[in-house]
């Protein structure tokens, strides 16, 4: 099926008969949301018809999310963390990359090790990680009220937006704001007034909170178009939109499907931006096709990715613990001098980070740190394990024994 756009330069007579044919099919799904293209006086009702290719989409959707629960079913404890670990950094990365928003990957696993030791310590991105981690490891509220909306932007997005974009409503922006393409061309004007945007998000909300027939994966793409639509801060809008989308996913599929949503759009930033550009146009006419099978093609493919990780590391864990199993030396040895090992190798694996601290290791020992103290060095001894750095001390197994 061809999306409209497509058919206003194709077949230009018979694009308004398409439409009507389109709008009025037995099988058509009329949301209760509406758009006015920038610079036009016409409002459009969205909709979508559902098609084979995105009912597959939304199949393949579920199969990954099975092969992830599988895949990290028997994960051992320290494999598991440092996996949820990456994946928080991974994310984080790509959502403030996609934004333009300046960080690295080891200033951001920095800031988690900061707050591990320190909870009450001001580090950059403290705010975005804790809610992030909470849909790793709490349950999480949906938000019911535009107010919900804002409390999630000043803790996704608040800490990185400049002053002269700071909100200046009573809760989201008051003057209107217009989205240019790198050119400086408008290609679109978030909704105003102030009350508008109020009501705007109420009935996106609506549309997320309220049972229904659509499937819930559609359902989430549809509000991060009708989000981005509103654009009801002055920046920040993607990431507060992102990150609402990782909530509802976690609600419906697995936790790691959740949060592997921002990797894949930032490897495919012309098209996501153009996602909005081709369903805010007029010649569109409101429907949702192009937006919901691209954004259904990024969670597939952040699954996608995630799985070919997984199965990876999980070989060469595999292979990891045939190393130890063999070792004559380490049999020799005591169960715990193993399971340091095999602790070294799951970090070493699962993590962007290969060393792990005394601290830590006790933890999954469930030892006192002065017995992990003796433990490791009996492995540095055996020339097993290296130890860098001072406060703290670092420890990983040398380079090459797996």
């Amino acid at each position: 099926m061809d999306y409209m756009y497509k058919i206003f330069y194709k077949n230009p007579h018979g694009y308004e008969k398409e439409y009507k044919k389109r709008i009025n099919a037995p099988n058509v799904e009329l949301l209760d949301l509406t758009i006015k293209p920038y610079r036009t006086n016409a409002e459009f009702v969205l909709y979508y018809i559902p098609t084979s290719k995105m009912l597959n989409l939304v199949q393949e959707i579920e199969k990954n999310n099975s092969k992830l629960i599988e895949y990290t079913m028997n994960l051992p404890e320290a494999a598991t963390e440092s996996l949820h670990k990456d994946i928080i950094v991974n994310e984080l990365f790509s959502t403030n990359q996609i934004e333009g928003v300046k960080s690295s990957k080891q200033e951001i696993v920095h800031s988690m090790k900061e707050i591990k030791e320190n909870p009450k310590k001001a580090v950059r991105f403290k705010s975005m990680l804790n809610s992030y981690f909470g849909i790793l490891y709490e349950e999480n509220d949906l938000p019911k009220e535009p107010k919900d909306i804002k409390e999630i932007y000043k803790m996704i997005a608040e800490e990185e937006v400049n002053e002269n974009d700071k909100l200046d409503g009573e809760l989201f922006r008051k003057v209107a704001v217009k989205v240019v393409t790198s050119t400086d061309k408008v290609i679109h004007e978030g909704v105003t007034p102030h009350s508008k945007i109020v009501s705007h998000l109420q009935m996106l909300l609506d549309l997320l909170n309220s049972p229904s027939d659509l499937v819930p994966v559609i359902k989430i793409a549809i509000s991060h178009y009708y989000m981005g639509y509103i654009h009801p801060f002055y920046d920040g809008n993607g990431r507060t939109a992102r990150f609402i989308n990782s909530l509802y996913l976690d609600k419906a599929y697995d936790k790691l499907t959740a949060i592997s949503l921002s990797r894949a759009i930032d490897n495919n930033k012309k098209t996501y931006y153009d996602m909005f550009e081709k369903t805010n146009s007029a010649m569109n006419k409101g429907e949702l096709n192009y937006f919901i099978g691209n954004f259904l093609t990024f969670i597939k493919e952040g699954q996608k990715g995630l799985i070919e990780e997984l199965l990876i590391k999980k070989a060469q864990l595999y292979h990891a613990s045939e190393k130890i199993e063999n070792d004559h030396v380490l049999n020799s040895m005591t169960e715990n001098h193993r399971k340091i090992m095999f602790i070294l190798a799951q970090i070493q694996y699962f993590s962007l980070e290969e060393t792990t601290t005394v601290q830590e290791l006790s933890i999954y020992l469930k030892v006192t740190h002065q017995t992990t103290r003796k433990l490791m060095n009996d492995l540095i001894n055996l020339k097993y394990v290296e130890k860098r750095g001072i406060r703290p001390v670092l420890y990983k197994a040398i380079e090459g024994y797996f």
